[in-house]
C-alpha cells in the first residue's frame, strides 16, 4: 500500500474482542447509562452463537483524533484498554457520542465507576438476596400459562402486565403454597387437583439461611379397573426436596393476599366490608376473629408503619385516628375507600409482626387492591416496605401500568436487581 492510501485511511484504536469481552462482563451486560439499566443480552435461536446482543463498547475518549472526546496525550495502548470503554445500549451509545459536551470525558468516568460498583453490590449481596423467604418460581399449564414458568424472586418485586395478561394467576400460584383459604380459592379456580391430564405443577422453593426446601404439587391419577374417565381417582401429589411426601410444609410459606377483602362479591360475605377483612385476617393468622377485634387498641397501635391509631369502639366496630392532620377519631366506615386499605394493611403489619417475629411473610399486593391507590399512595407503600429492615419480609405488587412501574423503580434504583419476562409479564425484582 502507498503513502497516499496510508495518509487517507485514519488510525483507529479500536477494542479488541477480548477487551469488549471484559468491559461487557464488568457492567454486567446492562447500560451503564444513568437511569437506563437496560439488559443487552439475550438467547437467540436463530444466531450461531446462541445470543443476541444490543450493547456497545463505547470509548471514553475517541479511537481517533476525529471523535468525540479524543485525548492526544494518551498513548494508543490506553485508548484500546478496558479503562477507556464503557458499555452502554445502543441508544445511550449513540446518545453519549452525539452530545460530547453534555457527555463530557469526566462524566462518562464517573458513570462508569458508579454503575460498576452498583454490578459489584449486586454480585457480593446475592446470596443475602435470596437468603429468606421465597427465592424461585416454577409452574406449568395453569390457567392462561401453558408451557412452562421459571423465574427468581427478590425480596420486594413489582409485576407488571395489562388486564388479562395473567397476574392474578402469578398471585393465586404463590398464595398456593400456604394452604388454608389460599389454597381453596387457586384449587377451586384452576381446578387443579383434577387435570393430571394437562400435566400441570406449580413449584416453589424457599431459603432459610443455607438451607433450601422446594415443593412441588402436581394432580395425578389412579384409574380404575373400569378404565373411565368418571372413575378415574384424582389427587394432589407432593414432594418435598424431591421426594414423595404425604403434606408440604405449609408454615415456610406464610402469605397475605392484599386483594378483593374490602369488596362485597357475594351476598354471604358482610355488609360491612372491613368485617369481611379482618375475618380473612382471621383466616390466614389462624386465630379468632373476635382476638382480632380485641387486638385493636390504643396502645398497641401507638406506633404503626402508615401512622394510622386505633380504638375499639364496640362489637365489630373500631374508630381509627387518620394520620392527616386531623385530631378525632372516626368510625371505620366513615373513613374512605383507599383510607380504609391503609389502615386494614396497618392493621396486618402490626399483627404479623407481633405474634410471628420468626416467620418469613410474603405479602401480595394483587391490582384489585393496588390499583386502586393514586400513585403518590402506590409509591408510599413500595418506599415504606422496600426501607424495611427485617430479612423475614417479602413483597409482590401487581400494576398494569409499565409507567407506574417505572417510577417505582426509580423510587429504589439502588435495589433493584433485574427484570424477568415471562409470557407478557415482566417480574422487577429489588434487594
Amino acid at each position: 500500500m502507498d503513502d497516499s492510501a496510508d495518509t487517507s485511511k485514519e488510525a483507529r484504536d479500536d477494542f479488541l474482542p477480548a477487551t469488549k469481552d471484559l468491559i461487557a462482563k464488568r457492567s454486567g451486560y446492562v447500560c451503564a447509562y444513568p437511569g437506563c439499566r437496560r439488559m443487552t443480552i439475550a438467547g437467540s435461536d436463530d444466531r450461531k452463537s446462541g445470543l443476541t446482543m444490543t450493547g456497545v463498547a463505547a470509548h471514553i475518549t475517541a479511537a481517533s483524533k476525529h471523535g468525540p472526546r479524543y485525548d492526544t496525550n494518551m498513548s494508543p495502548e490506553e485508548r484500546r484498554s478496558e479503562t477507556n470503554g464503557i458499555w452502554t445500549c445502543q441508544i445511550h451509545g449513540k446518545f453519549i457520542d452525539d452530545n460530547p459536551s453534555r457527555c463530557s470525558t469526566d462524566e462518562i468516568r464517573r458513570w462508569k465507576a458508579q454503575h460498576e460498583k452498583w454490578v459489584f453490590d449486586r454480585v457480593e449481596s446475592g446470596a443475602e438476596l435470596f437468603n429468606r423467604g421465597v427465592c424461585r418460581l416454577r409452574f406449568a399449564n395453569v390457567g392462561m400459562f401453558s408451557g412452562e414458568y421459571a423465574f427468581p424472586f427478590g425480596r420486594h418485586n413489582v409485576l407488571v402486565g395489562l388486564n388479562e395478561a395473567g397476574k392474578t394467576s402469578v398471585c393465586e400460584v404463590l398464595s398456593a403454597f400456604s394452604g388454608g383459604v389460599h389454597w381453596d380459592r387457586f384449587n377451586h379456580r384452576f381446578d387443579f387437583s383434577r387435570r393430571a391430564a394437562s400435566r400441570a405443577f406449580i413449584e416453589i422453593s424457599q431459603q432459610s439461611g443455607q438451607a433450601k426446601t422446594a415443593v412441588r404439587l402436581s394432580p395425578q391419577f389412579i384409574p380404575s379397573v373400569r378404565a373411565r374417565a368418571k372413575n378415574l381417582r384424582q389427587w394432589v401429589h407432593v414432594e418435598v426436596n424431591g421426594c414423595p411426601s404425604a403434606d408440604w410444609p405449609r408454615s415456610l410459606f406464610r402469605v397475605i393476599y392484599f386483594d378483593d377483602q374490602l369488596y362485597r362479591a357475594h351476598h354471604s360475605d358482610p355488609k360491612d366490608t372491613f368485617v369481611k377483612a379482618l375475618r380473612y385476617l382471621a383466616n390466614v393468622l389462624d386465630t379468632d376473629e373476635d382476638l382480632i377485634w380485641d387486638s385493636l387498641r390504643e396502645e398497641l397501635f401507638t406506633s404503626s408503619v402508615f401512622g394510622n391509631r386505633f380504638r375499639r369502639a364496640g362489637h365489630r366496630k373500631v374508630e381509627i385516628l387518620v394520620p392527616d392532620g386531623r385530631t378525632f377519631f372516626l368510625p371505620h366506615r366513615n373513613l374512605s375507600f383507599s383510607e380504609q386499605q391503609i389502615a386494614f394493611l396497618d392493621i396486618a403489619i402490626k399483627l404479623t409482626t407481633c405474634s410471628s417475629q420468626h416467620i418469613n411473610w410474603l405479602y401480595i399486593f394483587d391490582t384489585t387492591f393496588f390499583e386502586r391507590l393514586d400513585l403518590s399512595r402506590k409509591k408510599l407503600l413500595f418506599q415504606k416496605f422496600t426501607e424495611v429492615e427485617s430479612d423475614s419480609l417479602q413483597t409482590l405488587f401487581c400494576l398494569h401500568s409499565i409507567e407506574d412501574a417505572e417510577v417505582l423503580k426509580d423510587l429504589q434504583s439502588e435495589k433493584w436487581v433485574n427484570a424477568e419476562h415471562f409470557g407478557n409479564l415482566t417480574l422487577h425484582s429489588f434487594l
